[in-house]
């Protein structure tokens, strides 16, 4: 599973546009997986035409078989984002949660509840939307104090 999530950065202000999680059913064999995977990201950039798309770096897992899934869904996923064909930036883990909730050591609970307030959500984003949400945010605050040191 992968979250995605959409904001519009004006002036300073973010809004969210949309967000969720694509999910591939657990039913299908690990191949067959990953392209429902890729086809589902295929589908929300076609329908939420993106200018910049952001995503996390990869982080050490746990446990090998985990870290094996996670490159793989990931992989998927960039090849995707190298067909659309767009700006890419990688954003570190610790560095979304500090600029989102101010420590980079923050729980999930935590980067949730604080995308939830900032962005004036009704309900908690699932957590995997509610990253990808802190990633977008995260992103349009760098790009906008890049702008700004020009």
């Amino acid at each position: 599973m992968a979250g995605w999530g959409l904001i519009e950065a004006n002036a300073g202000t973010l809004r969210a546009l949309g967000f969720g999680c694509l999910r591939p059913s657990a039913k299908l064999a690990r191949p067959a997986a990953l392209a429902a995977l890729a086809a589902q990201l295929d589908e929300v950039l076609a329908a939420h035409p993106p200018h910049l798309v952001a995503v996390e770096t990869p982080f050490t897992a746990r446990f090998p078989r985990a870290g094996l899934a996670l490159a793989e869904a990931r992989g998927a996923l960039l090849a995707v984002l190298g067909r659309w064909g767009g700006p890419v930036v990688e954003l570190e883990p610790a560095r979304v949660k500090a600029s989102v909730v101010g420590s980079g050591r923050a729980e999930k609970e935590q980067v949730a509840y604080v995308v939830r307030l900032e962005l004036g959500l009704a309900e908690l984003p699932p957590g995997d939307a509610a990253d990808a949400l802190a990633i977008a945010m995260c992103a349009a605050r760098a790009l906008t104090f890049e702008a700004a040191r020009c």
